[in-house]
This record gives structure tokens, C-alpha cells and sequence, in this order.
């Protein structure tokens, strides 16, 4: 599922949260996803309703992918990126929100056209329905805006510096391994300490009470665009993996279909927007880059 096994809550935020979700909303619309031309077309068999692309999400309350506004709408990278394929069409995009536990299921009982809800591709998905790549995941470090205590990334720099990281994300492990590193180097060991919502890293980062703070590098690079946390990403994303669209396996109709609306959104530079209108650069599909 995600690298964080755990939903913040982002009624806890004390970073503004009106703030933050007036300029995810301002994001929202500003990506170009509703007027373009089709570049595409799928038999209208191919979907489970003419003229409409239903899309399976999930609300997990994980912005910069997938959230919603103040009115309760869907909106994040995920629901523009899903706009702008649907777009390219032909089709009008309507969300169908799911567990995400069910989004597999839902798929194969025809719920839905496609799954576009932050799905990691692996192996096993691979068995059972078809991929086409949009995104990528990763790990990323924060750190104070002005004062980065030298910290360069996910390496040496880290050495003997308090870092805080969420229970039971990648970010965890990660900083565990490079605490081990540093040791087995002769240098001092991470000062890990842990949390349960990524607001409290931020919170202490920003009033300098660590030194970074390692979490999903999309959502360090969402908060850093909304530009009221005090903080930047240090370094590259490490630890990356790519989340794609799935399709019923062996619908190549429809696979095909997404794949080339996918690349025209790339090409067109539209995707690159999207992305950056999120603070989602950093975790663009690298195949892409």
C-alpha cells in the first residue's frame, strides 16, 4: 500500500490548515486537466459507461495524492492526473471511492474502470491486473528552511544528528539502517525519535528542535510548496517506487488506451505542471525525467 502505514490526521495541524487547504484547492484548479482534445478513443464496451472513464480511488486523507477539500471534493495529483487522461479520451471522469483494501476487488466486479489510488506496483498486483505507470513514491529527508544543520540527504550528513521519523513508515527503517551505517564507519549513531503524525515532525523541525525529518518525499515536497512550514527537502528521494494505473488483466483495449493518454500528458508538459503544482517534482516517473 503506501510507505505510511499510518493516516495523519490533518485537523491536527497547527501549520494553518486553512491555509493549507485553500492552496490545495488553488492547485487543484490551476492544473490544466479539463480542456484538452482526445487523443484516444476506447470502444465505448471498453468502459463501463459511454462516455465516462470511472475511476476507483481512495480518501486516505493524504495530501499531495489524495484528499479533499473543505466541500469534501476529491482533489490532489492522482484525481488531476486521472482528469487530464480521462480527457484525452474523450471520456468524462467520474470517482468512485473505495477501502483501499477493496480497490482490486471493486475493479473485478466491474465497480470501476480503472484504479488510480496511490497502488504500488508489485509482483503480485502484476499477476492480476495491468499497470500503466504515472508516478513514484519515495523517502525523503527534511529539513529547517535557512538552516540545514549540513545535511545533505539520506547519507553521512545524518550522522549524530536528531531525526525524527513516524512509526512504522519506510522513513523509519531507513533511518535505522543509516544509524547502523554511520556506527559500523566509526561515527556517531542517528538520534532517532518517532511520532505518530507527520505534523509533529514538521512542528519540530520548523521550531528547530531536531535536525530533519525523513517522511514520504511527496508530502515533504507538498508542504514545501504551501510554503507555511519552514522546511525543504534535502538531497534526492531514495527508496523509490512506482504507482501506476490498473486495468482488468488483459483488457489491452483500455490499457493501451490510458498508456497513450499518459504519454500526450507528458508530452504536452501538462504533467510536469501537475506535478509541480503539488510540490511533487522531486517524485516524477523517472522513466519520465
Amino acid at each position: 500500500m503506501h510507505r505510511r502505514l499510518n493516516v495523519f490526521a490533518l485537523t491536527a495541524l497547527t501549520l494553518t490548515a486553512a491555509a493549507v487547504l485553500s492552496g490545495c484547492a488553488a492547485s487543484s484548479a490551476t492544473a490544466p486537466t479539463s480542456t484538452v482534445e482526445a487523443v484516444a478513443t476506447v470502444a465505448p464496451s471498453a468502459v463501463r459507461t459511454a462516455g465516462e472513464l470511472s475511476v476507483c480511488t481512495t480518501n486516505l486523507g493524504s495530501p499531495p495524492n489524495i484528499s479533499t477539500d473543505e466541500g469534501g471534493t476529491l482533489i490532489g495529483s492522482e484525481i488531476d492526473i486521472a482528469k487530464g487522461i480521462a480527457g484525452r479520451l474523450g471520456l468524462t471522469p467520474t470517482f468512485v471511492t473505495v477501502d483501499f483494501a477493496a480497490l482490486i476487488p471493486s475493479l473485478q466486479a466491474g465497480q470501476c474502470d480503472v484504479i488510480m489510488a496511490s497502488l504500488y506496483i508489485k509482483p503480485e498486483r502484476e499477476e492480476v491486473v495491468d499497470f500503466v505507470p504515472y508516478l513514484t513514491s519515495a523517502s525523503g529527508v527534511a529539513v529547517k528552511d535557512g538552516d540545514d544543520k549540513g545535511i545533505t540527504g539520506l547519507d553521512e550528513s545524518l550522522c549524530g544528528k536528531k531525526v525524527m521519523v513516524t512509526v512504522g513508515t519506510t522513513a523509519q527503517s531507513l533511518a535505522e539502517t543509516q544509524s547502523t551505517t554511520c556506527t559500523d564507519d566509526g561515527k556517531k549513531a542517528l538520534d532517532i525519535s518517532t511520532n505518530n503524525q507527520a505534523t509533529i515532525g514538521f512542528q519540530q523541525l520548523a521550531t528547530g528542535q531536531i535536525d530533519a525529518y525523513m517522511d514520504a518525499a511527496e508530502l515533504i515536497g507538498y508542504y514545501e510548496k504551501q510554503g507555511t512550514a519552514g522546511i525543504k527537502l534535502a538531497g534526492e528521494p531514495t527508496d523509490s517506487v512506482d504507482i501506476g494505473a490498473a486495468t482488468i488483466k488483459g483488457d489491452t483495449e483500455l490499457h493501451d488506451g490510458i498508456q497513450t493518454a499518459f504519454d500526450d500528458l507528458v508530452s504536452s508538459g501538462d504533467y510536469t505542471k501537475i506535478l509541480d503544482s503539488w510540490g511533487q517534482g522531486s517524485v516524477a516517473l523517472k522513466a519520465q525525467n
